[in-house]
């Protein structure tokens, strides 16, 4: 027998099915495929958004519209864009990491400690805590991507700061990129000023990918019957803009903060000591209404960003069946 005939010899499952040597590979890599595509549909959707939600978290507009014709005005359509080739090789890794741990996570817990997922209490508990792994261990790679990407979607904002405080000419040309962002970071930080602010993204992942998660499954669970495996695509596509919105509701303040210390971090001294002056600073300065400010554009944003984050990891994970070995869905 060929090489070639031996690589694409059907191989015969326990369960009879008869599959290729490529469809056994999509089996077997499903979560990562179906993941990667929510999350490139999903930076491709959401990423103008996100940039106007940056821009109001860290300098002053009257509105989100006054924010985005600003932004047109001095950037052109590329503003809203700006920064977003990194996000959208990265972030289909990191969500990919993100679900595989997810899902991990959740059978280690069912076999393993006598988790349950069979009544909404249980199901609540056991995807809490299986994001809540899947969050923090994500933020340690997700930081320094955040950092750079804040540094890139604010730098004309900050360079015409700086123009205005004739701390750099105005007719000096400033090379644009991502990779110079880290470059920059690196030489006045250390590879380690990369993790700046670690802490408080660390909380945020971790609050917000429980919840998020927590929120898709249990809204999917009342939303359908069955326990959940009759869930159609509306289900998922609701499901998914709920827990959207929920997550953000409860973390936007931690996240917040965490934009404003991260976009300080090039300054010689930056202008906050810690997690908490950021936060006391924030509210003198604007009340309370300081630390959701940006909320309105992300809210706007997460509906249908999640929702279609969801409703695409749904149907391609539905287009792709799991391996016969698999016993948790």
């Amino acid at each position: 027998m060929s090489m070639n005939e031996f690589s694409n010899k059907n191989v015969e499952l326990n369960n009879h099915q008869t599959l290729t040597t490529n469809q056994r590979l999509l089996q077997s890599n499903r979560t990562v495929i179906a993941a990667s595509s929510a999350a490139v549909t999903s930076v491709l959707a959401g990423f103008p958004f996100d940039s106007v939600k940056t821009r109001m978290q860290t300098h002053y507009y009257k509105s989100i519209m006054s924010c985005v014709r600003t932004t047109y005005a001095e950037e052109g359509a590329r503003g809203f864009f700006r920064g977003m080739i990194p996000p959208l090789i990265t972030v289909s890794i990191i969500k990919s990491v993100s679900f595989s741990i997810y899902e991990g996570s959740k059978k280690n817990l069912i076999e393993n400690h006598g988790f349950k997922n069979d009544n909404l209490p249980g199901l609540m508990k056991l995807s809490f805590l299986s994001g809540g792994v899947s969050g923090a261990f994500i933020a340690l790679l997700s930081c320094p991507l955040e950092l750079v990407k804040i540094q890139r979607q604010l730098e004309q904002v900050m360079l015409k700061n700086q123009i205005a405080s004739g701390q750099i000419p105005a007719n000096e040309v400033v090379e644009s990129s991502s990779w110079r962002a880290v470059k920059q970071i690196v030489q006045r930080k250390g590879v380690f000023g990369l993790w700046s602010g670690l802490g408080c993204h660390s909380v945020r992942d971790a609050l917000g990918t429980s919840i998020y998660f927590a929120g898709y499954e249990t809204m999917k669970r009342v939303l359908s019957s069955e326990g959940g495996s009759s869930a159609g695509p509306m289900t998922h596509f609701m499901s998914g803009g709920f827990c959207g919105i929920l997550s953000w509701l409860v973390v936007f303040p931690v996240d917040a903060i965490k934009t404003n210390l991260q976009k300080d971090i090039m300054m010689v001294q930056p202008r906050y000591t810690s997690f908490w002056d950021c936060a006391k600073s924030l509210v003198r300065k604007n009340g309370v209404k300081g630390l959701y400010r940006g909320l309105t554009v992300t809210l706007i944003r997460a509906f249908p960003i999640h929702s279609l984050n969801f409703l695409v990891y749904e149907q391609v994970l539905k287009s792709i069946p799991p391996p016969p070995s698999s016993t948790l869905k």
